[in-house]
């Protein structure tokens, strides 16, 4: 696919825009969800950008009400109308989920992304809102996944529900003994997350019976420091849901990303 592609990720927290030039990345961007005025920001932030005009879109959604209304603010200030992303767009990933369309789109981007840009078998591991693994097998099929809370949901609820609790904001402690109860909290979320991890992924390869090498992809806000001390994650990929937006847009039919 020629021309400048547009690949927009929207999750709960954030909206992340990354723009490509054949196989380069070459900008990305974020806008906060939750902030005031966020369709007039997305807007204003896309006529401003410097990049050539755009050829087609892609956009991943897990926040159905704003899906439209992100699509719309593409096609009024890029001049795109993006590809919706979900379980029914030919992506090159077999879904064998008992609901593919319960599938987040998000999932479905990454476990393209990681098929081309790192390998089969794979788990993909996303550090977000929650930390979610997607399992795609060796033949190209999205297998199910597993979902667990993520650092800033674990924090939030134990300043909510303890009364004596503080929200910390998470970091990778030095040791795993807290000396102040800030260090007690980052400390069981930081160890837990990775134990929780390890567990994971142990298990699920031994439930599929997966005795070789195995691409354990980590993604998300939070990737690279928990895989700082996590033994069992391979590799750290913060754009993999971008790359593999980008892949699905060059397998796309052309009238599917057309230019208004």
């Amino acid at each position: 696919m020629s021309g400048t592609i547009l690949t927009l990720d929207l999750g709960n927290t954030a909206l992340k825009a990354g723009w490509w030039r054949g196989e380069k990345l070459f900008r990305v961007w974020k806008l906060e969800v939750e902030r005031p005025g966020f369709v007039s920001a997305l807007e204003r932030r896309l006529r401003a950008e410097p990049a050539p005009a755009v050829a087609s879109a892609v956009l991943s959604s897990v926040v159905p009400e704003l899906t439209a209304r992100v699509a719309a603010a593409c096609r009024k200030s890029a001049g795109v109308s993006p590809l919706i992303l979900d379980h029914r767009v030919r992506t090159g990933i077999g879904i064998r989920y008992r609901d593919p369309a319960r599938v987040g789109a998000d999932r479905i981007a990454a476990a393209a992304g990681v098929r081309v840009h790192h390998g089969l078998p794979a788990i993909v591991i996303d550090f977000g809102t929650a930390t979610t693994f997607d399992v795609i097998s060796r033949d190209s099929e999205y297998l199910g996944g597993v979902i667990a809370p993520g650092a800033g949901i674990a924090t939030e609820a134990l300043s909510r529900r303890a009364a004596l609790l503080p929200l910390v904001k998470i970091g990778r402690p030095r040791k795993v003994l807290g000396r102040d109860t800030p260090g007690a909290i980052r400390s069981g979320v930081y160890f837990g997350i990775i134990g929780l991890v390890e567990r994971v992924v142990r298990e699920l390869k031994r439930e599929l019976q997966w005795r070789g090498p195995v691409k354990i992809v980590a993604t998300g806000g939070h990737a690279g420091m928990i895989a700082a001390r996590c033994s069992v994650i391979t590799a750290v990929d913060p754009h993999l849901v971008l790359k593999g937006l980008r892949v699905i847009a060059d397998k796309a039919d052309g009238d599917a990303t057309r230019r208004r």
